[in-house]
């Protein structure tokens, strides 16, 4: 089976996209002076012992989360919607952070599940081979 069954490259490329489509996002919703936010965008993932990942953080410039929630210089969260109602600004929240997040992350979770049922059912196919080619009538699980 040539299928990929590498977790970390998995998470790895997941996290290259979850960065293209935030900075996509940017992009569509016309957020201005993005510059430096869009250069800031890092990605860092952590793996344990035994090399398969178990945390991914990214990073970006604080200010890129004010941009999310529409907030920002005198409009806080608390007043931004009541601001909004009596036109007294022009802040309105440009979700490219959340929304993308959360859809990515359930990308993320389909794609994991694939890899841990191929990788389930690698693992039960070389079993059962084992098992024939030593004459065992019962499988060792």
């Amino acid at each position: 089976m040539p299928e990929n069954t590498n977790i970390t490259l998995t998470v790895e490329a997941w996290a290259e996209i979850v960065i293209k489509e935030w900075l996509k996002m940017i992009r569509t919703l016309n957020i201005n002076n993005t510059g430096v936010l869009a250069a800031s965008f890092q990605k860092f993932i952590f793996s344990n012992s035994g090399g398969d990942p178990n945390k991914v953080v990214f990073a970006f410039e604080w200010y890129g989360k004010m941009v999310d929630y529409g907030v920002g210089k005198y409009v806080s969260l608390d007043i931004r919607d009541a601001l909004i109602a009596a036109g007294a600004t022009t802040r309105r929240p440009k979700p490219f952070f959340t929304d993308t997040f959360y859809k990515q992350l359930a990308v993320l979770r389909h794609l994991l599940e694939e890899k841990h049922a191929l990788k389930a059912e690698l693992f039960i196919q070389q079993n059962i081979s084992d098992n024939a080619d030593l004459g065992y009538d019962q499988i060792k699980v």
